[in-house]
């Protein structure tokens, strides 16, 4: 009966907690409307220096920073009225209505639902790899949806020194992510073998290769050295190996990957950019920064942790606008900067639309605690159409995505777009 009483009691409490942040947000929504920093005189960022421009990319976090040469696309009102849709130019859409109380309610009621659907961790205290000291775990088997497989078929128990031995022997010869997984003769799940216990055993066995990566599509070439590595464990494990699609599909499929991953491999950022005479400072940007809930860590910029929803472990995050783009933790006293940007990577969050919303809300703070304005990057005051304007392209993105069957924020997304996710 205690039991039931405390389920109760969280309930309510879960339930009070959804209600406090839909009301939040919607006080938010009021405050945008009637700040509308979009509409302040974007001249003075129209004289900004030349040395400004985003922040250099780093090795350190999904969200890469916006970068002028970088190969992933930047969403920008200005181009996509010309490319997408012309139309626009002459007849705006009106600004996005904030959602009223009840629809907010909804929202945090789906995303609490999608967070208890999350699967649960049954492997018996066992934790799957990681990448970084709080990086997501990689999958716990191959994913077929980029992943080129071979099966071994057989009645014998295979020991992880067997199984190891000969797969170390060969693997280098492979430039694409591969992986050897087992499944466990005792536990009975699957796992990473180069992660396991020495004294492992297993009754299954699967061996994958990526078919695409940051060099492009699989070729024949190296879908042929992935076949003899597999012929070879089969040989020397007494397996029969079963390989799950034909090569030509496997090819097809990369190239097919390839350009899903060009067009769909986009960062949203927005700017906060300080009046021509005065510049935001270090210990100001900070302590806003941590009032938001953002927290300094790696590439030396801020971030909004992402502790609950699948997805980046990185909401989004924050960077100085002027090279080299990050901050100096050990001089905040003496730091300052003409801007701030936040950007965000659109397939590895988790409904980029709604992660968008929160990206402005957090930007119009920034700007009415500041003394900026809002820009988009061109360096045009970026007001509500134009942030409809964004969001609807994000929208499309997560539509198409999920038409493809890869939805945004995914484990399979974030081994696509994710690959820079290092601690």
């Amino acid at each position: 009966m205690d039991l039931q009483y405390a389920l109760l009691l969280i309930g309510f409490v879960i339930v009070a907690a959804v209600v406090f942040n839909a009301f939040d947000r919607a006080r938010v929504e009021r405050r945008f409307r009637r700040d509308d920093p979009g509409r302040a005189d974007s001249s003075a960022a129209n004289r900004a220096s030349e040395n400004n421009a985003g922040p250099a990319r780093g090795l350190h976090d999904i969200n890469l920073p916006p970068l002028a040469n970088t190969k992933r696309k930047l969403l920008s009102v200005g181009n996509w009225i010309k490319q997408a849709r012309p139309a626009l130019a002459a007849s705006p859409k009106p600004a996005r209505v904030p959602p009223s109380l009840g629809e907010g309610f909804q929202k945090q009621l789906k995303s609490l639902e999608e967070i208890a659907l999350m699967p649960l961790d049954l492997g018996g205290g066992y934790q799957r790899p990681r990448s970084g000291r709080d990086a997501p775990a990689q999958p716990a088997a191959p994913d077929e949806k980029v992943d080129f497989v071979v099966q071994f078929v057989g009645a014998n128990t295979v020991t992880r020194h067997a199984a190891l031995g000969i797969y170390k022997q060969h693997e280098f010869d492979l430039e694409k992510p591969r992986r050897l997984y087992g499944k466990g003769r005792k536990a009975r799940f699957w796992s990473e073998l180069q992660h396991d216990p020495e004294q492992a055993e297993y009754e299954d066995l699967k061996l994958s290769i990526q078919m695409v990566d940051a060099k492009g599509p699989i070729t024949e070439s190296e879908l042929h050295i992935f076949t003899q590595l597999g012929l070879k464990l089969a040989d020397g494990l007494q397996r029969t190996p079963k390989f799950r699609v034909p090569m030509e599909m496997a090819i097809e499929r990369g190239q097919a990957l390839h350009r899903f991953c060009e067009e769909h491999d986009v960062i949203a950022a927005v700017n906060v950019v300080s009046s021509e005479d005065r510049v935001f400072e270090g210990r100001t940007i900070e302590r806003i920064a941590r009032k938001l809930g953002m927290q300094f860590g790696a590439m030396n910029i801020f971030h909004l942790k992402n502790d609950a929803s699948p997805g980046c472990r990185h909401v989004f995050s924050m960077a100085n606008l002027v090279k080299p783009g990050d901050f100096d933790p050990n001089a905040w006293k003496d730091f300052k900067t003409k801007g701030l940007t936040l950007f965000m990577s659109v397939p590895c969050a988790h409904h980029p639309p709604e992660v968008f919303d929160k990206m402005v809300d957090t930007a119009v703070i920034l700007c009415r605690d500041l003394g900026g304005q809002l820009q988009d990057q061109e360096r045009r005051a970026l007001t509500k159409p134009g942030i409809d304007v964004i969001r609807e392209q994000i929208q499309t993105i997560e539509e198409k995505m999920d038409s493809f069957g890869i939805a945004p924020g995914s484990e399979t997304a974030l081994r696509l777009f994710g690959n820079a996710l290092i601690s």
